[in-house]
């Protein structure tokens, strides 16, 4: 059997009885509950960010894994100094081109593959 990490207690929601519902990681490390008293109530918090990010907002005793914390804003990084161009180029001048004139009767002629 594995060894299973118990993140924590909370009220059950569906038998109201206090510290019921054991909080343990589920297979993709979010938070599960279950209750141990009477009703024996599974509730699934993992699978959105959100929900997992509200639920621990909520409770906040329940212990956080490395893993579920947030991630660390990244650092900014320093501007890079732009080497200077040897030749400057100049786009080419794009060709514009005229668009055949469509009429409703081509257009229904084509959807049914009759053109």
């Amino acid at each position: 059997m594995k060894d299973r990490t118990i993140l924590g207690h909370i009220d059950c929601p569906t038998c109201g009885m206090t510290n019921a519902m054991r909080i343990t990681p589920d297979k993709n490390g979010d938070p599960f509950g279950y209750c141990e008293a009477n009703c024996g109530q599974q509730l699934r918090i993992g699978g959105d960010r959100r929900r997992v990010r509200d639920f621990f907002a909520r409770y906040p005793t329940i212990e956080r894994r490395a893993d579920d914390a947030p991630a660390p804003a990244p650092e900014p990084k320093a501007p890079q100094q732009e080497a200077a161009p040897a030749e400057e180029q100049t786009p080419a001048p794009e060709k514009k081109t005229k668009a055949a004139p469509r009429s409703a009767m081509a257009d229904a002629l084509r959807m049914l593959g009759a053109m």
